[in-house]
């Protein structure tokens, strides 16, 4: 049997118990998601040479590889910081937060883990965690932390390195947000 073959059918039995939201609506993520949102939220945008991030313990260790090639792409998050998607899970990504300035790996317990929505949306592709350099906001499409009763949209306001949750949108009232 070839490799490919094989992966194939070991990924499947964990692809298939994978829970999703479908949406009811095509929400107009356009709209939710706009630049002027995240400005209410605006950092000054370093010049910073990331340095090489902390990994000798915890999860930053057990990750220490993804953590080390996005750190060196350099800052895409409120100002001087460096989000990284780890994987952790069918649709569900892990984030990291590295501080480009001192190479600080933080991983948040407000935010542990982000589980994707699954979106009609016509063309529009929408992330699961949608952020801008120039901005302290992060907002989550999805389930935080696996909670089924998150499903929606988070806004995370990233202060005194820790994200606070600001706001909270389930998936009723997006759908009568378009």
């Amino acid at each position: 049997m070839s490799s490919a073959i094989l992966a194939v059918l070991l990924i499947l039995p964990f692809a298939a118990q994978a829970q999703f939201t479908r949406l009811p609506c095509p929400p107009n993520f356009r709209r939710l998601l706009n630049d002027e949102l995240f400005g209410r939220y605006r950092v000054k945008i370093e010049r910073v040479r990331p340095v090489a991030p902390i990994v000798r313990s915890g999860e930053a260790r057990m990750f220490r590889t993804i953590i080390r090639q996005q750190a060196k792409l350099g800052p895409n998050f409120a100002g001087h910081h460096t989000i990284v998607h780890i994987g952790c899970g069918a649709a569900t990504v892990c984030p990291a937060i590295i501080d480009a300035r001192t190479g600080k790996v933080v991983f948040t317990p407000e935010l542990g883990s982000a589980t994707a929505l699954f979106v009609f949306a016509d063309s529009t592709h929408v992330e699961t965690l949608n952020y801008r350099r120039s901005s302290r906001l992060l907002v989550v499409v999805g389930r935080p932390n696996e909670d089924e009763s998150r499903d929606g949209i988070s806004y995370f306001l990233w202060d005194s390195g820790k994200l606070r949750l600001l706001r909270f949108s389930p998936l009723a009232e997006i759908c009568g947000n378009n």
